[in-house]
Order: structure tokens, then C-alpha cells, then sequence
């Protein structure tokens, strides 16, 4: 899309000092600002002096839909660094008021530039659809914050890149999590996000075996020692391929059947509840283990017309004796792939109603 725009952009700021960097702030369109600046992308061959990460397209399509569909949104301010000192020119309101007046942004001088002339330090995501160029994405008219800085090195340019993205500490996910639950109504959550509703009625409900050991980010409680989104993952992997449980569609249903579930576990493994630092069944990959396992678990249940605890704690008892404790059986394996061996291995050994596990059938079938 052809952006026609005046040879000047005219912006009111205040002129300052941040930590003894020296900045122009102000408020401006998300366009104006897409328009006048541009993202110098890292690359070790072509572009090997850039500061920016490469430019995510999901990320940058999140970051306009946000500001397009919310009425009510926030963003920190934009963080713009001059590097052509002759695309801009301040003129002070008064000599009475040095600091506050009137930006000029210069834009025939910033398309003639052979180089960046102002960067975009922190916010290309943010930045990269605003300005209309793509069909697609009609220009973002909305003002937000932003902060000009002048007279800096590249290298200082650079740094402060780095301790804008390395210093400042990452929201807990499960804090995240739990912030969501409180946005949405239940019925609403139960709708939109099945697993996470799940995952905080286990932590939450008296009912549940996992009642006060559900951590939902903030001040650690004593006792609470499975993170909330580590949780909500697994019940995620227990829903990743259609079964009678997924087939429920209803999220009580579902919360009912997986709590029965997890009784039958606490039941096959109790001392993972007397010690759970001792025990992996409720720690990362272990737990990612005891969810992947119980989409299997309950699918046989479910298709015995069972659903409740002992009809459950049959079938897990159905193979042979694991060793949960960290040295154990599962020693070593780690993340979603740890979880699927893990879940693999008990499985395996189960038998059916014939009494006849997996594992025997196989040696059957290829007639060992």
C-alpha cells in the first residue's frame, strides 16, 4: 500500500534525560511511528552490525490484532533511537520552557538516508504492521508512548538493547495463567480454555487429590509445589489425541474423570504425595508421564461403562511395580519426549481384561 505522507511530521514532546540517556517522549500514532523508523535485523552475513532479533510474522500479527480489537489496551512506551541527527529538529516552546515544544521530523531526509536513520531499539513487533504497508493490515491510527534517543554510539545502542530484553525478569506463567482465570467467567473459561479450568478446579476443589498443591504464581504458599501451567500442559497432553474423554465435551465431565484418575494414581503411588521431592509422579516430566498415561488409562476405563477410582487403579495396577523415586525407573528422562516413554513403558506392560498385556501380545504377533 502507497502511504502518501507530508514532507514534515510535527510531534509535541518534553526533552530529558533517562539514567543520562538523552530522549525526546511523547505521544504519537502507532503508524507515524512505524513510519519514521525502521528495524535493524542481526544478520552474520548480510547485516552483521544489526540489533534486532528477527522479526517474528505470528508475533507481529498478535501485537496489531491486540491494538485493532481491544477497546481497552496498554503498551510501555516505544523505544526509538536517533541515528541521523539531521532527520530532526526540537524547537522549545519558550525560553522559559526549554524542555517542553515541538519535534520536526524531517521525512524527505529519512527516505534519502542510505542507512537507519532512527531505529526501532525495543518495539519492531509492535511497529512492523502499524504503518499499512501490507494490504492486509490497514494503517493503526492510535496513539501510544514513545521515547526518542539522541546521541548514542551504535555499541551504546546495542547495550541497552540487551538490558532492556535481559534485565527484566519474566511474569511468572502460572501467574499469567491464573490472571486469565480471573478475567473469565467460569462458563466462559470452561469454553475457552478447557485445560487450564481443569488444571485450577484440581489445584482449588476440596474433592480433588491435588487440593492446595496447585501453584498459581505470586507469594508460594507452603505446600504447593506444581506450577499451574506445568499442570495445565499436562492435561493439554492428555487431551492431544481424541479419545472417549476428548468425545465428552463438556469440561466438568472431563475435570470429574481426571480427578477420578488422579485418585487412582494417589492411591498407586502414594509416598509421591508423603515425599513429593523424592518422587517424580508429580514433578515435570513424571507428571507430563502420569497425564500422557491417563488418556490411556481413562480410555480403557471409559470403555468398560467405569469411570471411578477402583476401576481405574485396576488398570494401573494391572502391569508390573515402577520405581517412582528419582533414581528410579524413569531416571533421566526429561521434557515431552521423557513423558511420552514414561507413559510408553507403563502402558506396555498393562493387560486387558484378557489378561494379556501389550507388550505379551507383541512377542505373540512376531512370534517370539
Amino acid at each position: 500500500m502507497k502511504i502518501k505522507l507530508p514532507r514534515k511530521l510535527r510531534v509535541q514532546v518534553l526533552a530529558g534525560k533517562v539514567l543520562g540517556v538523552s530522549v525526546y517522549r511523547g505521544y504519537a500514532p502507532l503508524s507515524l511511528l512505524a513510519r519514521i523508523s525502521k528495524a535493524d535485523i542481526y544478520d552474520a552475513k548480510a547485516n552483521p552490525t544489526g540489533t534486532q532479533r528477527d522479526l517474528s510474522p505470528k508475533h507481529a500479527k498478535e501485537a496489531y490484532e491486540y491494538v485493532r480489537d481491544r477497546r481497552l489496551a496498554y503498551w510501555p512506551e516505544v523505544f526509538l533511537c536517533v541515528r541521523e541527527p539531521q532527520v530532526l529538529k526540537f524547537t522549545p516552546r519558550s525560553n522559559a520552557d526549554p524542555e517542553s515544544g515541538e519535534l520536526v521530523i524531517n521525512m524527505t531526509v529519512v527516505r534519502r538516508c542510505q542507512s537507519i536513520a532512527i531505529s526501532r531499539t525495543d518495539g519492531n513487533h509492535r511497529l512492523h504492521y502499524a504503518d499499512g504497508h501490507d494490504p492486509q493490515f490497514p494503517p493503526l491510527d492510535r496513539a501510544v508512548s514513545f521515547c526518542l534517543a539522541i546521541g548514542l554510539t551504535l555499541e551504546e545502542e546495542i547495550t541497552l538493547f540487551r538490558d532492556i530484553n535481559n534485565n527484566q525478569k519474566r511474569m511468572n506463567t502460572s501467574h499469567l495463567d491464573n490472571i486469565q482465570t480471573r478475567l473469565d467467567p467460569e462458563q466462559v473459561l470452561m469454553q475457552k480454555d478447557p485445560e487450564l479450568y481443569i488444571a485450577q478446579t484440581l489445584g482449588r476443589s476440596s474433592d480433588s487429590p491435588l487440593h492446595g498443591w496447585v501453584y498459581e504464581g505470586g507469594v508460594k504458599n507452603f505446600g504447593s509445589s506444581i506450577p499451574l501451567r506445568t499442570l495445565k500442559t499436562g492435561i493439554e497432553y492428555m487431551f492431544s489425541r481424541p479419545s472417549k474423554l476428548t468425545a465428552l465435551k463438556n469440561a466438568q465431565a472431563q475435570y470429574k474423570v481426571i480427578r477420578n484418575y488422579f485418585d487412582a494414581v494417589k492411591q498407586w503411588i502414594p509416598d509421591a504425595w508423603n515425599n513429593p521431592k523424592g518422587y517424580l509422579a508429580l514433578r515435570g516430566s513424571g507428571l507430563w508421564g502420569i497425564c500422557f498415561l491417563g488418556a490411556d488409562v481413562i480410555d480403557r476405563a471409559l470403555s468398560r461403562g467405569a469411570f471411578e477410582p477402583p476401576e481405574m487403579l485396576q488398570i494401573l495396577q494391572s502391569g508390573k511395580v515402577w520405581d517412582w523415586t528419582n533414581k528410579g525407573s524413569f531416571q533421566g528422562l526429561g521434557g515431552r519426549a521423557g513423558a511420552v516413554k514414561v507413559s510408553e513403558m507403563i502402558a506396555n506392560e498393562f493387560a486387558d481384561q484378557s489378561g494379556v498385556s501389550v507388550k505379551e501380545l507383541y512377542r505373540k504377533i512376531m512370534g517370539g
